[in-house]
């Protein structure tokens, strides 16, 4: 028996020991297509750069390739193919826990095949779009995953993106050159989305504190801060452009995390070996309500927040239909604020206030894409339905804890979207897109606040139907040579509601001065619809009655002009240069407004019935500098300066700052990793981010008017001369990664503020005090995360 115990023992350390001594691998798939006509390149070359004995394979009859036995760590690879421009892709990732994936477009060449001397760079200076020429860039996984504090939300690593600020530090929402958040879209898939985040915003915003979606279904998508091609309307400020992945078509592979905001598992795989279809689903938990549920309570004695969502994509190639593709989004969040129920410790008017707020979103959508047999026409077509459900109440407590409400709100909107082009490639130099967006968009707004003045409920909004939308478009892309191209769209808007109309002309170009300078231009107009409650909103005329002032508000519209240099320093770093000018004009702004505050461009989200008129306007103009290094020899970094002003002008005519005239936005981001382990196969990461930016706008407030009032009274003669001070973060993060022959996990560490840094959100009045005082925002914020992958 002792003999058998130790030849098992000794059988097992050699077990043991011949896998520590293996070279871990991993498989590198993915498919390479053309840019313009999505078609597959049979026969395409791809080449792992770097390695001797050389290691490649080629893409088969569907245009997909396999290579096997990749060392684990980060590649760089070569795709080439006869007749196109050849395709450098940077900074892949191989761990042993899963398969690493990439998907070329690649560029025919205009030039005879003698003449192709062009490397196109596969890095986030450019846009998986090749219609963008300026203020556009790629947001990878990667660096989702990796920036410092980024916690996985595309939102928040778009945050370094040059001319790129935050609201605040709780939610991910976007100022861009300036602009109100309002102006920005979501899109999924090619086809417009509702707000994508938990615990959102308010009423027209496009922010929130988390992203429903996780980067284990993202893909790398685009990310727009100003003149977009023709494709793209109902956007003022941005785009995001959200690509879903598809899953492993080859292998089952599973992911589980636990971390401080939630706990998440994914899976994906094909329905059957040998198969084409391939599933993807990934859902998440919030940790704080597993907490709560055992009995660990970290709110504050507040409302534990609460959130959950799944996110999943489904792939059907056939082999005459084309591919058909099922994909969707579902979250639901909750929040709010309690008292304390000693009301001896009442020492503020807050302190006697409560709020709850419950959120829902969901989508879900289906596309299909069809290449004809030409080889030189596609169609693309997306249906998707959404629904959000977005409810408050704020109730005011007695000091006998009876509560009474005075504010309660709901806004239910269901839409129905189907978006359909056809893309024709008449040769090498010229191809046509045209498309139609149709959305059919139900509702059903509640909202009600009790006047303090005549201490009666007033209805703000109570309707209940549905209203339509539909875009046009057309976008043609010329290319004079490898050096030159030319694009130029029309945008066509109409709103049912009102009947109103926006022609917006697109035109853009690049110029490949030298192998290293590259000249581009963008200009075009641009419009944004209102949330339909703002034009439902009910308001009560002289005569007492009931009328909704804003139903022929027109759509607010902007013409944006955009210069850009690149130069390209060496092959891992380039320098970036935009100077940008926004007109924006047919604004909403209140009527007979003594306060000359009252802009959409001052707002980020809400609702009011208030009665508007298009007669504001406001400008952007600014230069933006990115200098940026990629990822090579283990490190990477890029430090982003903007430089802007934000201005908006009253029917009075006389212009002022606009609230999120912060006037300069500074960012450095870094990183670094070290192989490390007997055989180097594992990984240590270390990420930085610093961010400092001129404070927002304030309207000051008069404290001996205040005082005499006992209540705040705010300055509107000086409104937005002053702002608070400088907003200044820094974050850091580190990782590690164990990679084993079939398996491997990450720790990693994320500190958003490490210097514990109070910026300040505000300053309000205090009647009981009888002083200005400061509301600041988040202090040090650490955010641990442990994922295994198998």
């Amino acid at each position: 028996m002792k003999m058998q115990t130790r030849l098992l023992f000794f059988a097992c350390l050699i077990i043991v020991s011949a896998l520590q001594a293996q070279d871990l691998t991993q498989t590198v798939r993915g498919t390479v297509v053309d840019a313009d006509v999505k078609s597959p390149l049979i026969g395409a070359i791809i080449m792992l750069e770097g390695v001797d004995p050389a290691l490649g394979t080629t893409t088969d009859l569907d245009g997909q390739f396999r290579l096997e036995n990749v060392p684990v760590g980060r590649h760089n690879f070569i795709i080439r193919y006869t007749g196109y421009e050849e395709v450098y892709m940077r900074d892949i990732v191989v761990a042993s826990g899963r398969e690493a994936m990439f998907n070329v477009e690649m560029v025919e060449s205009v030039t005879s095949l003698e003449e192709i001397t062009v490397v196109a760079n596969a890095d986030k200076s450019v846009a998986i779009n090749q219609v963008a020429t300026v203020s556009a860039t790629q947001i990878t996984v990667e660096e989702t995953s990796r920036i410092a504090a980024g916690i996985s939300d595309p939102g928040r690593t778009a945050q370094s993106v040059a001319g790129v600020s935050s609201a605040d530090d709780e939610g991910n929402e976007l100022v861009i050159r300036g602009n109100s958040p309002r102006g920005f879209l979501w899109r999924m898939e090619g086809i417009e989305i509702p707000n994508p985040n938990h615990f959102s915003n308010g009423e027209g915003g496009t922010g929130g504190g988390v992203c429903a979606l996780s980067t284990q279904v993202l893909d790398n998508s685009d990310f727009f801060t100003g003149a977009f091609p023709g494709e793209y309307g109902n956007a003022l400020s941005g785009v995001f452009d959200l690509n879903l992945r598809a899953g492993n078509a080859s292998r089952r592979e599973y992911s589980v995390q636990l971390g401080v905001l939630g706990a998440q598992a994914s899976l994906e795989g094909p329905f059957r070996q040998g198969g084409d279809a391939s599933y993807l689903v990934n859902y998440r938990y919030s940790t704080l309500e597993m907490l709560s549920k055992i009995g660990i309570d970290i709110s504050g004695g507040d409302i534990v927040p609460k959130w959950q969502d799944l996110s999943y994509k489904v792939v059907f190639p056939t082999k005459k239909a084309g591919k058909f593709s099922l994909w969707g989004l579902g979250g639901i969040s909750s929040a709010g604020s309690t008292i304390i129920q000693d009301t001896t410790q009442w020492m503020y008017r807050g302190d006697r206030f409560r709020d709850t707020e419950d959120h829902t979103i969901g989508v879900a959508g289906l596309t299909h894409q069809y290449i004809f047999k030409n080889n030189k026409t596609y169609v693309k077509t997306v249906a998707a339905y959404s629904h959000t459900n977005d409810q408050v109440e704020v109730d005011t407590m007695d000091f006998e804890l009876a509560p009474t409400t005075i504010e309660q709100s709901e806004f239910v909107y269901n839409t129905l979207s189907i978006s359909s082009y056809i893309h024709h490639r008449f040769n090498v130099r010229n191809s046509l897109r045209a498309g139609v967006i149709f959305h059919n968009r139900a509702f059903d707004s509640k909202g009600t606040y009790l006047n303090f003045d005549t201490d009666e409920f007033e209805t703000q909004i109570d309707d209940k139907g549905s209203t339509i939308m539909l875009e046009e478009y057309v976008q043609w892309m010329h290319r004079f040579s490898n050096d030159f191209e030319l694009n130029a769209g029309l945008h066509y808007t109409y709103l049912a509601v009102n009947d109103d109309v926006a022609f917006e002309p697109r035109l853009g170009a690049r110029w490949k001065a030298t192998d290293r300078s590259t000249f581009s231009f963008g200009a075009g107009l641009h419009s944004r619809v209102e949330p339909i409650s703002l034009y439902l909103g009910q308001h009560v005329d002289e005569n007492g009655d009931y009328e909704q002032p804003n139903l022929n508000l027109k759509l607010t519209k902007a013409a944006h002009l955009v210069f850009g240099y690149g130069l390209e320093l060496s092959r891992d770093i380039r320098l970036k240069a935009e100077v940008y000018y926004q007109h924006l004009y047919d604004v909403p702004v209140k009527i007979d407004d003594t306060t000359n505050v009252f802009s959409a461009l001052n707002f980020s989200s809400g609702f009011t019935n208030a009665p508007l008129v298009n007669d504001g306007k406001g400008r952007n103009y600014g230069m933006e500098l990115t200098l940026q290094k990629f990822f090579s020899n283990a490190w990477y970094g890029y430090a982003t300066a903007s430089v802007f002003e934000s201005k908006y002008t009253m029917p009075d005519g006389v212009e002022r700052n606009t609230a999120f005239n912060s006037n300069y936005i500074f960012n450095l981001v870094g990183g670094k990793e070290w192989s490390v382990g007997r055989r180097k196969t594992n990984v240590f990461g270390a990420n930085f981010r610093g961010i400092l930016r001129g404070g927002y706008r304030t309207v000051p407030i008069d404290l001996a008017a205040s005082v005499d009032m006992g209540e705040e009274v705010l300055d509107y003669d000086r409104a937005f001369e002053t702002k608070v001070q400088d907003y200044f973060r820094v974050d850091i993060g580190v990782s590690y990664r164990r990679n084993h022959p079939s398996w491997s996990w990450v720790l990693s560490l994320d500190i958003q503020n490490v210097t514990g840094r109070l910026n300040v959100y505000n300053d309000y009045y205090s009647a009981e005090r009888m002083a200005i005082e400061t509301n600041y925002m988040n202090g040090l914020i650490p955010i641990l995360n442990y994922r295994v992958e198998f």
